[in-house]
């Protein structure tokens, strides 16, 4: 690791409940609460117990009903591939459309080519959950992210730190339609760190929670 690299100031476990977007309020569901790795588990593509899948490629969000459909994947803004303080602000941004991408789809493919394998909360709380949440069959009505941007700065040689304010919506998770397994209170603001490295690109190699 280098040294210039901003260093932990959370547990792993303290900013995967972040990342989750629950509160340390309440989970309903049947059974014993979902830990909060778990609730971070995205919906199912677009096949996965859809009966009749919407025509014409049209997109359709998740329903009690079902998981959302035709998902368009996001795009990387002409900024956030810039080596600049902006560019990494907007690339932060990216990264969470990448996320609320993978809570609708469990496709953790776009932010997996973005994240380094050094962010051990990205890949067990986003990658790792959304590929199980898949196998399961899970999906996810609501708990959007919406993050906000407080501070940028170039940290190092090819580093950046970007600040981030966001919330997430409530949401209910569902396993067979119409019966929701779990439920999720809205996420109030909550700050994490954002680090990223610049190689022909930003990546994320760390999100820690703010001290």
């Amino acid at each position: 690791m280098d040294t210039r690299k901003i260093a932990v100031v959370a547990s792993v476990a303290a900013v995967a409940l972040a990342l989750s977007g629950c509160s340390t309020g309440s989970a309903e569901g049947q059974g014993n609460s979902p830990s909060a790795v778990s609730k971070m588990s995205p919906a199912p593509d677009s096949t996965t117990k859809n009966p009749s899948p919407s025509k014409n490629n049209t997109y359709r969000p998740a329903s009690p009903k079902g998981p959302a459909e035709n998902v368009p994947v996001p795009k990387l803004p002409a900024l956030a591939k810039e080596y600049s303080e902006d560019g990494a602000a907007s690339f932060s941004k990216f990264y969470f459309d990448l996320v609320n991408y993978a809570i609708e789809t469990n496709n953790a493919g776009p932010i997996k080519k973005v994240t380094t394998k050094e962010c051990i909360v990205c890949g067990v709380s986003i990658i790792d959950e959304a590929t199980e949440a898949k196998k399961l069959g899970k999906w996810h009505v609501g708990g959007k992210h919406h993050p906000k941007i407080l501070d940028s700065y170039i940290s190092g040689e090819n580093l950046a730190v970007v600040t981030v304010e966001y919330t997430a919506d409530k949401a209910e998770i569902y396993l067979v339609p119409n019966e929701p397994d779990s439920k999720m209170d809205k996420l109030e603001p909550t700050t994490v760190a954002v680090g990223l490295e610049f190689d022909h690109g930003w990546k994320v190699y760390r999100i820690i929670g703010a001290e």
